[in-house]
């Protein structure tokens, strides 16, 4: 059989010297080329004359048509003389009415369409309808024909599980060889795998499949609802794949359901199919694929903005295939969509490319009992500022800035009931001076040294915002022992001998609140002393000496 591919646009028919060329012009311009087989068209003049084309438009479940190799997917247009095969997605859960094979004649296809109907475990095991079968293969791999055949490979150990429920009775396998041998027999029975349903799958295994075991295996049930599955052992084989230069493949295997993975190792871009497989007619499932050094170009971005929207920065770390381009934008904006970008094997950029869009914080309500400064919208950077009414105080920060992730850089503060301040005691201290205090806040007070408090030390801010009591007073002490005055003099004695002005400590360490009269007069007096001995010269110190101690005895005499 010799094939031709016509393409329409240009009127002109090209032969092809090879299937896999056919199949890469269908697989890559499967819209744009008719196939032509000649024997078919040699055969019918007739149609030829009237090159009626005729539309596949596959819109039933569960069925899969074929021209050729090609599984259709899409609506096509095929010439006159052009044959099509179907089968059911699936040969052991679904059977097949109408033509399994139908040819395009006169624009019309002939026979009838084909439909596939789901049998018994689509039905919830209706007696009624026909077993489904199901396969389970080790050893070697299994797979379906175009025109619904199942292909083992020689070796395999396949067991065909046969659907019923077992309270109804068991079912039989009937096996009709394509080469009669009688003494071919196959071990049946419940299944006893683990895992396995032993109350409703009937097995029958073929142990390491070889030729003579292709035939018709049909299972029967005792309501006489039977399916059938037509098994064929054969070594298929594709042809090696031809090595080319940056070409990765997973594997060098060529056996039937042979998957390979393709990749590319110089970073070039792989075109065509990633994945081939060897199939049951001996091809692979598409042609080999290729590495071709592709760069994308500058990163476009000719989308429309909104308002508050603008283009990001672009930086292209890589042009090759696989390589980055990335994006950023300005202080007070956030990208929204990718970071980044990568290059593609056809040469373009991945998309979508995202936008910078302005930062903005959503407004906060004024807090109960108080007011906010600011106005919406607000933007990064700035900011609320939040105060309380007259006798409230504020809980938390008073200023919120807008930060450039959206958010407030706070939660926002409330407003709770206060006391005022509650002023201070003359000679003594507070241990918290500020405008409002929290309901429950205590403030403590002291007296200077030589002060006795009078009044309550600790008052509490009560709810109704006022304190527990008054404000305690500071008052003289007066009460003084001969002993508090021995000490002190004592004090101002160790001062004279330490060189140390005694007006200055007097001034530091005491008062006159706890000095008598008489104290007071004799510190002074030896103050006086401690002077005029500093201002004497080295040359008359003992004249001074004597001078001083003449002073300090009539002091004391009075």
């Amino acid at each position: 059989m010799e094939l031709y591919a016509f393409k329409r646009a240009q009127c002109r028919c090209t032969r092809m010297s090879h299937f896999s060329d056919l199949i890469a012009i269908v697989d890559t311009h499967f819209r744009d080329f008719i196939i032509y087989d000649t024997e078919d068209l040699e055969s019918s003049p007739d149609e030829l004359l009237n090159n009626h084309s005729c539309t596949f438009r596959n819109e039933e479940p569960h069925v899969v048509s074929f021209y050729g190799d090609l599984e259709i997917k899409e609506t096509v247009d095929f010439p006159a003389g052009t044959v099509i095969v179907s089968r059911c997605s699936d040969i052991g859960k679904y059977a097949m009415t109408g033509s399994q094979y139908r040819k395009c004649i006169g624009g019309m296809w002939d026979g009838v369409k084909p439909t596939c109907f789901g049998l018994n475990q689509e039905n919830d095991y209706a007696m009624e309808k026909p077993p489904t079968i199901l396969f389970r293969h080790q050893l070697g791999p299994i797979a379906q024909t175009n025109d619904g055949k199942l292909v083992v490979y020689p070796g395999t150990v396949l067991h065909m599980e046969c659907l019923w429920m077992r309270r109804f009775g068991n079912p039989k396998w009937n096996v009709t060889h394509h080469q009669p041998d009688a003494e071919r027999k196959y071990p049946e029975g419940w299944t006893t795998d683990p895992g396995r349903d032993s109350q409703l799958e009937f097995r029958l295994s073929i142990i390491n499949a070889v030729k003579e075991d292709s035939g018709i295996y049909r299972c029967e049930t005792p309501a006489r609802q039977s399916h059938q599955v037509e098994i064929i052992v054969e070594d298929i084989h594709c042809p090696p794949l031809p090595i080319r230069r940056g070409l990765v493949a997973s594997s060098q295997g060529t056996k039937l359901g042979t998957e390979i993975q393709f990749s590319c190792a110089n970073g070039n871009a792989l075109l065509g199919s990633q994945t081939l497989t060897c199939k049951t007619s001996g091809n692979w499932s598409a042609p080999l694929p290729v590495c071709e050094s592709v760069e994308c170009g500058d990163v476009i971005h000719d989308n429309p903005l909104n308002e508050g929207e603008r283009r990001p920065r672009v930086v292209v770390v890589s042009r090759g295939v696989g390589g980055r381009a990335a994006f950023s934008c300005p202080a007070g904006w956030t990208l929204r969509g990718p970071s980044e970008t990568t290059c593609l094997s056809h040469a373009d950029w991945a998309k979508p490319f995202p936008i910078c869009a302005e930062v903005s914080c959503p407004p906060l309500p004024p807090p109960a009992s108080g007011y906010v400064l600011g106005r919406a919208p607000y933007r990064a950077g700035d900011v609320m500022q939040f105060h309380c009414n007259p006798e409230h105080t504020l809980h938390g920060r008073p200023i919120l800035v807008c930060q450039d992730s959206g958010r407030w850089s706070d939660k926002p503060p409330t407003c709770a009931q206060a006391c005022t301040y509650p002023g201070t005691t003359i000679s003594g201290r507070m241990s918290s001076v500020k405008f409002y205090y929290k309901i429950g806040e205590t403030v403590t007070f002291t007296c200077e040294p030589g002060y006795r408090l009078r009044g309550a030390p600790m008052l509490r801010c009560l709810k109704n915002r006022k304190w527990s009591n008054a404000i305690p007073l500071c008052t003289p002490m007066t009460n003084y022992t001969s002993g508090d005055v021995a000490m002190l003099t004592g004090d101002i004695d160790a001062m004279l001998a330490d060189d140390v002005s005694p007006t200055e400590i007097l001034r530091v360490r005491t008062t006159h609140a706890i000095l008598t009269p008489e104290s007071y007069k004799m510190a002074m007096t030896r103050a006086a002393a401690a002077r005029m001995l500093r201002r004497v010269p080295t040359e008359n110190f003992r004249n001074t000496i004597f001078k001083v101690n003449k002073l300090l005895r009539r002091e004391g005499e009075r």
